[in-house]
């Protein structure tokens, strides 16, 4: 295991340099790419993660996605969620993003990325193949007869902190993954998938500490190669090729661009 400090002040230019080669030579040398993303790849685009001082919890309750208070009432949920809806909507991809998706698109290499994150993020920067193992805010389903809605329909009334209703006069629920559901099963079977064909998996942004998603990287074949990009510890950093101390933007955008051969 080799890591890498960016967080050091000691980290020097040419530690660096070879760090971003590195990885570079990673994703060079691998024809499937995975990444696994948390949180930290959409706090770089200025969505608070959840447990943070500044987390959605410091300003919300830590009960907000437990499926039995949105049943209880969803207008009072509706009303909490809208100021973190209302960030999710107005964020924008940022550089780790696009750098995946430059990788799909110009690296020649099939590129998957499975996502603890709801915010549809990496699919608007390009991504084609992403799985939202958590669920998404861009469709919501009617609790009451199943009618599916795209965020079209429903933006209007939740960012006022409004309950949408269905035509059938049921409430929609956002097609999240709340505390005491089961993961969207597609959207699983699909992430299990990716990594039993991964011959690189890049987790990014992410603690793996909520299961059952923390644990999909032991579904890689033994000896795939992990390559670890978080600020703090991770439980897999011990098995993993190399460990970057740092935020995503600080490595993946110069990396991918020197596997590109792009100044």
């Amino acid at each position: 295991m080799k890591t890498y400090r960016f967080d050091d002040p000691a980290f020097t230019l040419e530690e660096r340099e070879e760090a971003i080669r590195a990885l570079a030579e990673r994703f060079r040398a691998a024809s499937t790419i995975v990444f696994l993303t948390g949180a930290g790849a959409s706090t770089e685009s200025g969505i608070p993660d959840f447990r943070s001082p500044t987390g959605i919890y410091a300003t919300a309750s830590a009960s907000l996605f437990e499926i039995d208070r949105f049943y209880e009432d969803p207008e009072a949920f509706y009303r909490e969620y809208a100021p973190f809806y209302r960030k999710m909507r107005e964020a924008k991809p940022n550089a780790g993003h696009k750098a995946i998706a430059d990788l799909e698109r110009r690296g020649g290499k099939r590129v998957e990325v499975v996502t603890q994150n709801i915010d549809g993020l990496h699919a608007r920067a390009g991504s084609s193949a992403t799985w939202e193992v958590h669920g998404t805010i861009r469709t919501a389903t009617c609790v009451a007869c199943g009618r599916r809605r795209e965020e079209s329909e429903f933006s209007a009334d939740v960012m006022s902190g409004r309950a949408p209703r269905c035509e059938c006069g049921g409430v929609f629920k956002p097609d999240v993954t709340f505390f005491g559901e089961e993961l969207p099963a597609q959207a699983f079977a699909g992430a299990q998938r990716a990594m039993w064909e991964a011959k690189l998996l890049v987790i990014a942004g992410t603690s793996l500490q909520v299961y059952p998603a923390a644990g999909l990287p032991r579904e890689c074949d033994a000896g795939t190669p992990f390559v670890i990009i978080n600020a703090t510890p991770t439980d897999l950093d011990f098995q993993s090729s190399l460990v970057y101390r740092a935020k995503i933007g600080e490595v993946l955008p110069a990396a991918v661009s020197a596997a590109l051969g792009v100044e």
